[in-house]
């Protein structure tokens, strides 16, 4: 039995599983630490192994999907790692996975399981004992639980032949609901079966007084252990039997190991040196920042969706037109998104694995189109943070700028397609919710220049900063400030205040995002070759 892990509000963690199929690009993604660890007794899915993974019969299995370029996601992480080592001792019985559908191969679908629609750590435990109780334990060579309750006729030594009479003691308790919880935590004791007491007059079946009696550590002559609870709860009875077994030299089951977390920092030394290069340039429009933001678009994002037609696929082809018409791929990028305009236009409708063949196919014809697949204005000084929310950022701040000197669209063309970018084909969808309804409290629909469309995005971007900053997500050497910031455009504010100018903020945005000003930041060459990937 597989569960599904989603939230209900903070919806960065989806209900739907991506798996490998073996398809053209390959993303160049393992050198970047996941979010969770065998540390954390979390174990990483990835593409068809974790699809054998959860087919493993008689075994529970809890399985996070995630967004590691969402920042709700990465908030969470703490609380899911305590959890998920909390649960350790359930090892026998359940298996933690996270899935991080931001990497292209989690990008198919998988459905299968029960959704869990709560990030309540304590919740999720109750649901988990309700579920794990009713799952099949018969298909698998391991431990068989049985959660049923003791039978009005089943006596001392039948219950003994339940476990094989492989365990020393039976530890009977009363009533249900702590019984369902003891049978999971007294795991890591192999030496004691558990079974529940449904009705306390059947204690009267193994020779022991049913009044007030609720828990019983019997051996295989029926002789009752001492043992005596600190309450009435599991972890009080699990303690008791613990200790006992603890003073009669019976082993438990090894205890997951305490380890240091993993340093929060970036492991390539070529990274390091990108991300001082860029805190100490001026410059924020990169090359390798829009091709990675492309390039995610077209190859993870998009693809994720099951199927597009109707206002979805007229958001799909507008962004696309907009990516041809501002085209930043060079000669065969351009050459890729004029035939997968004109495949748009032959079709009303595509599915998203549809839409990745034909991309697929289109590359196989041309030379290589996005070449360091390395981030560097974006690229973020911890593992987990900016990249791609980043580069999409960048992105749409240029495109507003080239429209604005071609002219060739209407104004807000550029912005309508960042909303259905947004609203359609972004996988943070907490993100994605906020940004939309920033949109339309600013009333996206009513920007009638370039100009404004420029400022509209610009003053739209600093408003999530000022929501973020300070976010458990926030990058720490890329704290979410107001930009442009005073070292960078003194002239952007008023003299006597914090106020900016707006005229003097649009000359800088047209400046920052014009394409002279683009920067193609050459990388080592021993970081290239690092960083290549085989196709």
């Amino acid at each position: 039995m597989v569960w599904h892990f989603g939230l209900p509000y903070y919806t960065c963690i989806i209900l739907t599983l991506f798996m490998q199929e073996g398809h053209l690009m390959q993303r160049c993604d393992e050198d970047v630490k996941p979010l969770y660890s065998e540390v954390d007794n979390v174990l990483v899915g990835l593409g068809d192994s974790l699809e054998r993974s959860l087919a493993e019969p008689a075994m529970g299995k809890l399985v996070q999907f995630m967004n590691t370029y969402c920042g709700n996601c990465r908030r969470f992480a703490p609380t899911f790692k305590k959890m998920a080592v909390d649960l350790q001792k359930w090892n026998r019985a359940l298996r933690i996975y996270a899935v991080d559908c931001a990497l292209w191969e989690n990008r198919s679908r998988h459905e299968t399981g029960t959704d869990i629609e709560t990030q309540n750590p304590t919740e999720i435990v109750e649901q988990l004992i309700e579920n794990l109780s009713e799952n099949d334990y018969s298909g698998g060579s391991g431990i068989k639980l049985n959660f049923d309750p003791i039978e009005p006729d089943d006596e001392l030594q039948e219950v003994y032949a339940q476990f094989d009479n492989k365990v020393s003691y039976i530890l009977l308790v009363h009533p249900v609901e702590i019984g369902m919880e003891t049978i999971l935590n007294m795991l890591p004791y192999p030496d004691v079966g558990v079974r529940i007491i449904k009705d306390a007059e059947m204690f009267a079946n193994f020779g022991l007084k049913p009044c007030k009696q609720k828990l019983a550590l019997l051996n295989r002559s029926g002789r009752v252990q001492p043992i005596r609870p600190k309450g009435e709860s599991s972890s009080a009875y699990v303690n008791s039997v613990a200790a006992f077994l603890e003073r009669n030299g019976h082993p438990s089951m090894p205890t997951w190991p305490i380890a240091p977390a993993p340093e929060n920092n970036l492991s390539d030394e070529y990274d390091a040196i990108i991300v001082d290069y860029v805190l100490h340039s001026r410059k924020v429009l990169f090359q390798d920042d829009l091709e990675q933001a492309i390039q995610q678009l077209l190859h993870v994002e998009i693809p994720k969706t099951p199927f597009i037609s109707g206002y979805k696929f007229k958001a799909l082809r507008h962004i696309i037109r907009l990516l041809r018409r501002f085209n930043v791929l060079g000669r065969d990028g351009r050459r890729m998104l004029n035939s997968l305009v004109k495949h748009l236009f032959e079709v009303d409708e595509i599915t998203g694995e549809e839409f990745r063949d034909v991309v697929d196919d289109l590359q196989t014809r041309l030379d290589p189109i996005f070449t360091d697949e390395q981030y560097v204005g974006c690229l973020g000084s911890t593992p987990h943070t900016r990249r791609y929310s980043c580069s999409l950022w960048t992105l749409f701040h240029y495109l507003t700028v080239l429209a604005a000197q071609a002219k060739t669209y209407p104004p807000s063309s550029v912005t309508i397609g960042l909303y259905g970018l947004a609203k359609y084909f972004y996988g943070c969808q907490d993100g994605a919710k906020h940004f939309m309804k920033l949109a339309k409290r600013r009333m996206i629909a009513q920007v009638t220049s370039h100009d404004e469309e420029i400022l509209w995005l610009w003053e739209i971007h600093n408003e999530v900063n000022e929501k973020l900053a300070g976010d458990a997500s926030e990058d720490p050497r890329f704290p979410k400030v107001q930009f442009p910031e005073r070292k960078h455009c003194p002239e952007c504010y008023s003299e006597d205040s914090d106020e900016f100018d707006r005229d003097e903020v649009l000359k800088y945005m047209k400046r920052v995002y014009d394409l002279e000003y683009l920067s193609i930041y050459d990388l080592p060459d021993h970081h290239k070759k690092a960083k290549k990937c085989t196709q």
